[in-house]
């Protein structure tokens, strides 16, 4: 089957979405980005889906987006959650229908862009002396539980340093590689 979707992943604050809109802008293609679309299948925002329902729930949700998503005969661009790829039907369904790109970031990089956010329920820490302590550790053990999975990607770039829009335009060179060494299998 041909790979015709561009699917990024990364932990939570990588830049999946803003960088997926702009990836999508240079490719003329459609937007996707997931969580947006469990939010409106659900009616409710990520936060309180996992404060609601809890994260089985919300996975279960994902799991179906990237379903349709993968058998939608139109190319997307899509943003995955930093937590896709641990669903291995998902993860199938992933990189059998399109080019995986693994949007990789420092930790500290992470904390960085996250640290104020009140969106992402994984990375609830409450207020202490020592929170940035605390949050940084989440999202290092996090992501070392996640890294295996992202490191399948077909290409991995690392956009610490980068604006959303410099880490668009060198991933468009690179599906174009990408694509070229596979041609006939894509």
């Amino acid at each position: 089957m041909k790979k015709r979707h561009i699917y990024l992943t990364g932990f939570m604050g990588a830049g999946k979405s803003r960088i997926g809109r702009h990836l999508a802008d240079l490719l003329n293609l459609p937007f996707v980005d997931t969580d947006q679309e469990i939010e409106k299948m659900v009616g409710k925002t990520v936060r309180r889906i996992f404060e609601e329902e809890g994260e089985a729930f919300f996975r279960k949700q994902e799991a179906e987006i990237v379903r349709q998503v993968s058998q939608h005969p139109a190319p997307r661009v899509v943003a995955l959650g930093g937590g896709a790829l641990n669903d291995s039907r998902s993860l199938e369904n992933i990189h059998r229908s399109g080019i995986v790109i693994y949007l990789k970031s420092a930790p500290e990089a992470i904390f960085k862009r996250v640290a104020h956010s009140r969106k992402r329920p994984l990375l609830d820490v409450d207020e202490a002396p020592d929170r940035e302590a605390i949050l940084v550790k989440r999202i290092e053990d996090l992501l070392q539980k996640r890294e295996g999975l992202y490191l399948q990607a077909d290409i991995i770039i690392d956009r610490d340093g980068l604006e959303a829009e410099q880490v668009a335009e060198k991933l468009l060179i690179l599906i174009e590689l990408y694509r070229k060494e596979h041609h006939g299998k894509n």
